[in-house]
């Protein structure tokens, strides 16, 4: 039985509390020991595991597998609705332990209490999207790394149009893009503001 499979039985008898738009899951679980939001759309599911109120666990599934703890974190869209189940904290801790998110300031602004803040301001991540050419034609299925230091952070492939996204916050990154042929580029980008693009020609970065 895999984690989903465990988490489908324990919300099967759950008490359920509604559907909601992402923040509001996150106000409405505040009210709660345990929780555990769900969005499900045929294609991917995020899960989102509440306890003492605050965000604690994150698992993110879609065709090409499964991310858990932070790397799940950050494949998380705040468009998405999510409907949430009140469970008992203990049972929660458990699953919790398999896709603890260790850097809780990853979790989308507004969603923890106790977001770090520079300066009085909350430290907010942005988007880095990518997108792999080669021959000025889009990869589709390039893996994408990245890093920080020793730490891979999180990893993705590119979709048919050639294009991956990662939220985070500014600093130095560590980029690694292997295409389909097994050509791997390494560079360095140093991330600003809300959103960046960057193109890259597998050969060399194009343009930002």
């Amino acid at each position: 039985m895999d984690i989903m499979d465990v988490i489908n039985e324990i919300l099967g008898r759950s008490r359920y509390l509604g559907l909601f738009a992402y923040f509001e899951m996150a106000r409405e679980a505040k009210d709660e020991q345990g929780a555990i939001g769900v969005f499900v759309d045929g294609k991917r599911t995020s899960t989102i595991l509440f306890s003492g109120g605050e965000p604690r666990g994150a698992i993110y599934l879609d065709e090409k597998g499964a991310l858990y703890g932070d790397p799940a974190v950050l494949k998380i869209q705040e468009s998405d609705g999510y409907d949430l189940y009140a469970v008992d904290r203990q049972v929660v801790d458990l699953v919790v332990a398999r896709c603890r998110v260790f850097h809780r300031s990853y979790f989308p602004r507004h969603l923890s209490s106790d977001l770090p803040e520079i300066g009085g301001v909350r430290k907010m991540p942005g988007v880095l999207a990518l997108l792999i050419l080669r021959d000025d034609v889009a990869q589709e299925g390039a893996r994408v790394s990245i890093r920080k230091g020793r730490h891979v952070l999180a990893s993705d492939a590119t979709t048919g149009d050639g294009q991956v996204s990662f939220r985070l916050f500014n600093g130095t990154y560590d980029i690694m893009v292997v295409d389909s042929r097994g050509e791997v580029a390494t560079f360095m980008v140093d991330f600003k503001g809300e959103r960046s693009e960057l193109v890259i020609e597998m050969g060399g970065v194009t343009g930002v």
